[in-house]
């Protein structure tokens, strides 16, 4: 078993649609190497949390 989303396979990522599922929701972070998501940083190898605001192109009304 691998021991972050990032090392993952293929294969694994089918067998373990469910658990991707909850690891993913409502995601906060992102990985810096692979750009893989997750809602706990300590799924991830190099994760860094999201910013809440938009840049000012992409601010939505």
């Amino acid at each position: 078993m691998a021991e972050t989303l990032c090392d993952w396979s293929k294969s694994e990522v089918k067998e373990r649609a469910e658990e991707l599922h909850a690891l993913t929701r409502d995601a906060a972070f992102f990985c810096r190497k692979c750009a893989r998501v997750a809602n706990d940083p300590q799924v991830l190898c190099k994760p860094y949390k999201f910013e809440k605001r938009l840049g000012k192109n992409h601010d939505r009304p």
